[in-house]
């Protein structure tokens, strides 16, 4: 037999169950609690994982960044020494003699292009509308034909032969009127081509004067052409002078160097005077080498000794001398110059006054079959200008000066 629990021990039992459930709940929403900490902890530490990759990628890709950027630096530094130090060779390698016949232009015309040039289509003709066909109402059948039916047909045809009619005087005065719109719409037509075919003339003659007035360019060119030519045959000094201009101007130095030289030529005497201008010392690189250093977070160079820039700007004094007779004498096949004067000198800041001034550096005077003589591929070029009696500067770099001394024509 079953026991039952009375009154008092039912409501115990029943506060019993409910403590138990609650510490059960509370049990689960620690448990609940502790695992969406456990969560939580497991996300930011995933977080901080990945933001710890995000800031190593970061800084690896700033310091690629960098170390690029050293890369671009060293690579212009190294074509910057290239052009000083190369300064000779590189005029070597080419052939300074313009030939002035290439220098010839040849009008160049773009093809004649218009809107206009497509002619009209001619509109397709009108045609005169069908003529109205009459058709008679079928006769009553059967029944209705006896019944009325043939006075309701009578008034049927009566009806149809007076829409005939007049549809018929309608399409008579229609067909009347057709000669006189095609007339109109032939004459509207040829207005139209008409004036297509005066904006395609006047699209023509605008093209044909633009033509002919590139061709009186190249003709004014070529005839200046023809003068040169024919005058620096003849050995006048202004067509030596434009024909040496176009030389030095095909002969490339760095932008910011000052070039070209200027220059006199004296056909008398068959020499020419040249002022050369070097850069000054400030204006070439000082650095040798470019890197980046992680620990202080920087770009920083090396610098040449200066035993380096001392002999760097003197190569370069002697080099762009000997580069400048060179271009000269293998320009000049037609043996107008005999003899070149030439002397070499930096404008800078005076340091002891402030005040702009001009520091001559090196003079040489050499007449053609001397210097024809050497072959720069092979010399050293402090001891060919000493060859050829130049006086040169003790110390370029210091801004030495020389004194000047008289030129060919002197000696």
């Amino acid at each position: 037999m079953a026991r039952r629990r009375g009154f008092f021990a039912e409501m115990a039992h029943q506060a019993a169950v409910a403590e138990k459930n609650r510490q059960r709940a509370q049990a689960a929403a620690v448990r609940d609690q502790a695992r969406r900490q456990r969560e939580a902890e497991r996300l930011r530490q995933q977080l901080a994982r990945a933001e710890k990759l995000v800031e190593k990628e970061q800084k690896q890709l700033y310091i690629a960044a960098m170390e690029a950027e050293v890369e671009r630096l060293n690579g212009e530094l190294a074509l910057q020494l290239a052009d000083i130090d190369n300064v000779l060779s590189a005029t070597l390698e080419v052939d300074d003699y313009v030939d002035l016949e290439k220098l010839r232009k040849v009008a160049e015309h773009p093809p004649f292009q218009s809107q206009h040039s497509t002619p009209i289509p001619p509109p397709a003709p009108i045609q005169v509308p069908p003529e109205p066909v009459y058709v008679e109402p079928e006769p009553p059948r059967g029944v209705g034909a006896v019944f009325g039916g043939k006075k309701k047909h009578a008034e049927a045809v009566a009806a149809a032969q007076a829409a005939h009619a007049q549809a018929y005087q309608q399409w008579q005065q229609a067909a009347a009127a057709v000669p006189m719109q095609q007339l109109a719409q032939l004459s509207e037509h040829k207005q139209a081509e008409d004036a297509r075919q005066a904006n395609l003339a006047a699209d023509q003659a605008r093209y044909d004067d633009e033509c002919a007035q590139r061709q009186r360019e190249v003709d004014e060119s070529n005839a200046s052409l023809d003068e040169l030519i024919r005058d620096l045959a003849q050995g006048t000094p202004e067509a030596v002078e434009e024909y040496l201009g176009i030389v030095f101007g095909n002969s490339v130095y760095p932008a910011e160097w000052p070039w070209p030289p200027a220059y006199i030529y004296d056909a008398g005497t068959k020499e020419l005077s040249i002022e050369l201008e070097f850069p000054a010392p400030a204006d070439l690189p000082t650095e040798r080498q470019y890197k980046y250093v992680r620990a202080s977070d920087e770009i920083t160079s090396s610098t040449q000794t200066q035993k380096e820039q001392k002999e760097r700007y003197a190569g370069l004094v002697n080099n762009m001398t000997l580069r400048t007779l060179h271009e000269v004498w293998e320009a000049d096949r037609g043996d107008k110059v005999g003899s070149i004067s030439l002397v070499g000198s930096v404008a800078h800041v005076d340091p002891a006054t402030g005040k702009d001034t001009t520091t001559p550096l090196i003079a040489v005077a050499v007449d053609r079959s001397t210097f024809a003589e050497i072959d720069l591929r092979r010399v050293a070029p402090a001891e060919t200008l000493r060859h050829l009696g130049a006086v040169v500067s003790k110390n370029p770099h210091a801004l030495t000066p020389i004194k000047l001394t008289a030129g060919v024509r002197a000696h």
